[in-house]
């Protein structure tokens, strides 16, 4: 029998958790297009066919023919459109937040029963789309109430590089959760999103609603109504493809058996995920890599080595980096201000301040576990691009530790380098683009090199914190070429990079911990 424990449900937002198509997301582009001025209102109908464009800024940008910019009054170059696409969306989201905390959204049958059922049974929840994020959490805090949502995580908004049909959102979705992707079970209501799930490898449930009813969910292994609630209408299965057979209502046992019948959690480890293919080498448990792999122990001891990592000092040093966050808040925003939105540092500080929060109830079963459940919260709590990039190196770092109870200095080394391979392939950057990998990879690279000749932990932190200081004010020199910063091109040259800033102080902090060694007589 499959273990709870080991099963995960992740939700669409929209059509899913509520009906927010016709009563959130319509009215509210047709109150946004009022308030501007356009030249546009959406009929049911043709929202209808505006529902298959996934996501609302590309929705706003169907509207861009020739025509409709001329009449619009818009501006001719793409930046001046895009900038009109942006305030339009964030009006927009504002209406629609509104309109559901005014109770105008209804949320959808069974969604809170079926959520509260799967928390109280050990389930992992989640809620992906490509929604803008208060949206999304308005949306789920209505559905299932305040003390629920607050056990779901929130993957959403322009946090990915392609929106639905195409998989990203829950592949991210997937590798930051870390359950098997054979104990996943997706419930969607389009085309779009079936497709999403099971190019990821998911299995998926629809519950159809007026806007989709008539797609093609052949891929789907369960579609109905509605998940429907005691007392309530009797839902209608459109199509079973599964060992599910819902009667009047679907139970949470009926979307545990659309699951596949071979799928064992003793025999899937949370790396499958995703395809092993899709983890670098250095994802990977220290204990499935070469010996030629990790770092080397390197020359012989000069003075005493660093020791054994105990998993007290793992806590000690995410607790850390976690109090450093919200401490900087103002600082870190001030550096993001000068040539990006300024939000770096509230992100990151209301991210981490979810860490301290929620701090004593982090499994702890070993180092592994206990840092890919930190993942989860910085993933889906922290906004913008910064919550997979810093969620994914918690991950990234948690499944290489693995099972481990204790770390070695070179299981140390390959966990910040499975990190900073993991910040590379979800922020498609290197060092040089003027990211906090221009900080972190040479700090990295400064502690491997200590461990190596036999400092000791308080030398080699101090060293690895010196030189992240250092790499850290030279991005002053250079051109950002990743995030907001970029687009103000040579402007961003002379400022320091907010988050190789974050790394440094982080480091500083970190290594102040440590006391230096006695001197020798």
């Amino acid at each position: 029998m499959t273990s709870p424990a080991a099963r995960a449900l992740i939700f669409d937002c929209d059509g899913v958790l509520a009906d927010t198509e016709r009563y959130g997301h319509l009215p509210a582009f047709n109150q946004t297009f009022e308030e501007f001025g356009l030249p546009v209102r959406w009929s049911v109908a043709e929202y209808r066919e505006k529902v298959r464009i996934g996501g609302g800024k590309e929705r706003l940008a169907s509207l861009l023919t020739p025509e409709f910019v001329a009449a619009a009054g818009l501006p001719a170059d793409p930046e001046g459109q895009q900038a009109a696409i942006t305030g339009w969306h964030w009006r927009k989201t504002e209406i629609y937040t509104g309109l559901v905390a005014s109770g105008a959204v209804p949320p959808r049958p069974g969604i809170a029963r079926i959520v509260g059922e799967a928390l109280a049974a050990g389930w992992t929840l989640a809620v992906a789309s490509t929604s803008a994020e208060a949206s999304v959490r308005a949306t789920l805090e209505r559905a299932v109430g305040a003390v629920h949502a607050r056990e779901v995580a929130v993957f959403a908004g322009d946090i990915v590089a392609h929106k639905k049909p195409a998989p990203d959102i829950y592949l991210l979705a997937l590798e930051s959760l870390g359950v098997p992707v054979q104990q996943v079970v997706v419930v969607e209501d389009s085309r779009n999103g079936l497709v999403a799930a099971t190019k990821a490898g998911a299995t998926c449930v629809i519950t159809v609603n007026d806007f989709t009813a008539d797609e093609d969910f052949a891929e789907a292994a369960l579609v109905v109504s509605s998940l429907g609630d005691p007392g309530g209408e009797h839902i209608r299965v459109v199509a079973s493809r599964s060992a599910a057979e819902p009667g009047e209502w679907v139970t949470l046992a009926d979307l545990a058996s659309v699951l596949p019948s071979s799928a064992s959690p003793s025999s899937a480890s949370p790396t499958s995920a995703l395809p092993t293919s899709a983890l670098p080498t250095s994802a990977l448990p220290t204990s499935a890599l070469p010996t030629s792999a990790l770092p080397t122990s390197g020359p012989p001891s000069r003075g005493v080595p660093m020791p054994t990592a105990s998993f007290g000092d793992v806590e000690v040093v995410v607790r850390t980096m976690a109090q450093t966050a919200v401490d900087n808040e103002r600082e870190f925003g001030d550096l993001d201000a000068v040539v990006g939105d300024g939000d770096f540092g509230y992100s990151m500080a209301r991210g981490f301040e979810l860490v301290l929060q929620d701090w004593d109830s982090f499994d702890r079963a070993d180092i592994g576990t206990f840092l890919k459940r930190i993942a989860v919260v910085i993933t889906s709590r922290i906004g913008g691009t910064s919550g997979p990039i810093w969620g994914t190196a918690f991950l990234r770092a948690g499944v290489t530790a693995g099972a481990a109870a204790e770390l070695q200095p070179a299981q140390v080394v390959a966990m910040l380098r499975a990190s900073i391979e993991g910040i590379k392939a979800r922020g498609k950057s290197d060092v040089g683009d003027k990211t906090l990998l221009d900080a972190l990879v040479p700090a990295v690279d400064t502690l491997e090199e200590h461990i190596g000749e036999g400092h000791d932990a308080g030398t080699t932190l101090r060293a690895a914190a010196v030189t992240a200081r250092e790499r850290a004010e030279a991005t002053r020199s250079m051109q950002a070429m990743r995030g907001r910063a970029s687009y103000t091109g040579e402007r961003s040259i002379g400022t320091l990079d907010a988050g190789a800033v974050a790394v440094a102080v982080m480091f500083e902090a970190v290594a102040q911990l440590w006391p230096e060694p006695p001197v020798q007589s």
